[in-house]
Order: C-alpha cells, then structure tokens, then sequence
C-alpha cells in the first residue's frame, strides 16, 4: 500500500510539474512575439505619422500616450515575468520532491537523472534571463523615448541589465539551496 501511494503522488507530481515546465514554456515563446509584434505596429503607424518629421507639430498628448503604450508592456513584461520567477521556484521544488520519491521507490527517473546545464551554465533560468529582461528593456525604450528621451537609451540598458543580474542571482541561490522569500 505504501508503494502504491509513492507511486500515485510522484505520477500527480509529474504531471504538476509537466504542466507548469510546459506553461513556462510557451511563456518564453510567446513574449518576444507580442513584444515584437507590438513594437512593429508602434514603428509602422510612427512611419505614416509626422512625429518624427515636425515634434513640434505633434501633440503632446499623443507623445504622452505613446509613453503610456510602453508603460503598460512594461506592466504586463512585469506581470509575466513574476510568474516566471515563482513558476521557477515551484519547478525547483518539484524537482527535488521528484527526487526525494524516486529515491524511494529505486527508480532513476525524469529527476534523479536530470542532465546539467550545458557548458555549466546554459538553462532554461539563463533563457528567462535574456528574455524578460529584453522584453523589459525595449518596453521601457518606447516609454521612455516618448515620456523623457534623453534617457531612454540608458534606461533601457539598465534595466537589462538589473534584471538579467536579478535572475541570474535568483537561479544560483536555488542552485545552492538558499531559501530566500
């Protein structure tokens, strides 16, 4: 009764973590095409419009809703990119459950037998780590181009470059076993 019940929990475990790895997944796909998708649309309607040509023909309230339109894919960048940290956080759990109930069963499976990163350091937390971070950078680009353009090229460095560091922290300290929040 005990095996079966090892059992029964590390299939429901697998099928958790299949779930969220597989959202993640599509997640990581799926942001650079909208964020690409919008910033293209951006660029083409600003082709067919004077903004460039005469600023001071251009309204300020349309500058002001251009910099809203990078505002809010920061906003959302942010809200998935959160989910992608606790999404993290909970594979990483699973991971080591996972390991814990094939050790108990004797069985190397899909955990125990996990390959490494490649080159010691290719993942899928260092892939979160380029993606969110651009996406983030070429939001804050736009918003801050049409809100204060003087700073929107460093803006735009420097938040890819907080976040990458960000994630980058994040995923050794779950590397090393490090409980933080």
């Amino acid at each position: 009764m005990f095996d079966e019940n090892l059992r029964t929990a590390y299939q429901e475990l697998c099928t958790s973590y299949r779930a969220i790895d597989e959202f993640r997944t599509q997640l990581l796909g799926f942001l650079p095409l909208v964020t690409g998708v919008g910033l293209g649309l951006l660029t083409e309607f600003l082709k067919h419009s004077d903004v460039f040509e005469d600023a001071r023909k251009t309204p300020p309230s349309l500058l002001v809703a251009l910099g809203y339109a990078g505002i809010f894919g920061i906003v959302v960048t942010l809200g998935l990119f959160t989910y992608e940290i606790y999404g993290t956080k909970k594979c990483h759990s699973l991971i080591q459950a996972g390991k814990g109930l094939e050790h108990g069963l004797a069985v190397v499976g899909q955990f125990r037998s996990r390959p490494g990163e490649a080159f010691h350091f290719i993942n899928k937390p260092l892939a979160a780590a380029i993606i969110y971070p651009a996406a983030l950078a070429a939001w804050t680009y736009v918003a801050t181009f049409f809100l204060c353009p003087i700073h929107a090229r460093a803006s735009a460095i420097a938040v890819f470059f907080a976040f990458f560091g960000f994630v980058i922290l994040f995923g050794c300290l779950l590397k090393h076993g490090v409980e933080w929040a």
